[in-house]
């Protein structure tokens, strides 16, 4: 008898077990399909009543421009300390996968950015250099001596004889001389190792900062035409340190040498200025000044026009000049690296064509906003409910509903209903929401 009780017990709780982790397995899967929508706060929410683990590595999942909204959810759910403790155990894995971007991340979310920097140095090198100082710079809060933690920031690097970092370090802030006396004794030290080469090399850059200042010409010129604006953002702050140590010499020749590093500089800030300008007024819907800019943009690069730039001049253009506009993504899609991108540009040219020259079309006065009907139906683009009829259309092959604005978007670039993937074109898109 006491034996059958026994099992008895143990059947309950393994019933109760199962049921348990069944209904976690079930939670996990509608944060996993929340996220594959785009829902990241929504399936912040699930991992939250999960594990605090699990909601900080969806807040680090989480896209950039919706990071700070992920975070702030969090700390209304869990006291300081615990986030603090999430974060900085994801800092410690993102190291050990050598993803410095990551690991520094997750310390600033632990409120750790000294500890962010150093990742950076740690894990990166010297191409993190600009990244780290960014890191100072941008915590300001937290760090209130800026050279004095770059100083730091260069002994930490000199101490895991990190000899180049740590002179970087030290040059970004306009201390040249300090720069060359951490080579000469790395140098020196190389030297009595046996590592001649590399302590030769060490000593080739400690003659001028001319030399690392054409380093960071080349990166910026690199990171432009990749389109990677916040690698150039950050190579361009520590420049001012550099440029204020490089030294005018009674040589007219080195004199005109450094002028032109000085114009080169300058050059590449007054872009980045005009580009910042001319995303924002893109994003204002102040089409007129922003076209008038990214002219500017792509005359300034002259035979060195950055596919990106191509791509957000052509969606300047869009709605005043369609013919331009898909001459523009097609240059675009001759320059990016990525295949999808070029696709992806050479399809949206070739919808705009379709739609500047006429042909079918799915919008109507009639069918597509009713005023007499009220609807509650999820959109096939954003799949978020359309509760407002004014903003309603239906794709007419298939019925399905969608925000007009979205499914208007979605058309531009894929040219296809999301649904049941039959080619669509819009004539005369003139209703704005």
């Amino acid at each position: 008898m006491d034996t059958i009780i026994y099992l008895i017990i143990i059947g309950v709780v393994i019933i109760f077990i199962r049921k348990i982790w069944g209904s976690k397995g079930k939670r996990v899967q509608n944060a996993i399909n929340l996220e594959q929508q785009g829902r990241y706060l929504d399936a912040l929410e699930i991992y939250s009543k999960i594990s605090i683990s699990q909601a900080a590595d969806m807040v680090m999942r989480t896209p950039e421009a919706s990071q700070i909204l992920a975070l702030r959810s969090m700390e209304r759910k869990f006291p300081p300390r615990n986030i603090e403790r999430a974060f900085l155990n994801l800092a410690r894995i993102y190291g050990a996968k050598n993803d410095p971007h990551k690991s520094s991340k997750a310390f600033i979310f632990a409120r750790k950015p000294f500890a962010a920097a150093k990742a950076y140095i740690d894990i990166g090198g010297t191409d993190f250099i600009p990244a780290a100082i960014q890191v100072i710079d941008q915590n300001s809060q937290f760090i209130h001596n800026r050279d004095q933690a770059i100083r730091n920031l260069a002994r930490h690097a000199y101490s895991n004889q990190k000899f180049l970092e740590a002179s970087e370090l030290l040059r970004a802030m306009g201390a040249e001389e300090e720069a060359n006396t951490v080579l000469i004794a790395a140098a020196s030290e190389l030297k009595k190792q046996g590592f001649d080469s590399l302590a030769k090399e060490y000593l080739s850059t400690t003659s001028h900062p001319k030399k690392a200042l054409n380093r960071y010409i080349r990166d910026i010129q690199k990171s432009f035409t990749s389109g990677d604006i916040e690698q150039v953002r950050r190579s361009l702050s520590i420049t001012n340190g550099l440029l204020s140590n490089l030294t005018e010499e009674n040589e007219g020749e080195t004199e005109n040498e450094n002028q032109k590093i000085r114009e080169k500089i300058q050059e590449f800030d007054r872009r980045l200025k005009v580009l910042d300008s001319a995303r924002d007024l893109l994003r204002k819907k102040n089409l007129n000044q922003s076209v008038a800019l990214y002219e500017e943009l792509v005359e300034s690069f002259g035979d060195e026009v950055p596919g990106f730039v191509y791509a957000e001049a052509a969606l300047a253009n869009e709605e005043h000049n369609p013919t331009y506009s898909a001459s523009l993504y097609r240059q675009a899609a001759e320059l990016v690296r990525s295949k999808q991108a070029a696709k992806s540009f050479q399809v949206r040219a070739k919808n705009i064509e379709a739609v500047s020259s006429g042909g079918s079309t799915f919008l109507s006065a009639e069918s597509v906003f009713p005023t007499d009907q009220r609807v509650e139906e999820n959109c096939s683009v954003c799949r978020t409910k359309v509760t407002d009829i004014t903003r309603l259309v239906r794709c007419p092959e298939c019925g399905s509903p969608a925000h007009y604005s979205h499914l208007a978007e979605w058309l531009k670039i894929r040219g296809f209903c999301p649904i049941c993937k039959k080619k669509i074109k819009i004539k005369n898109p003139k209703r704005k929401f």
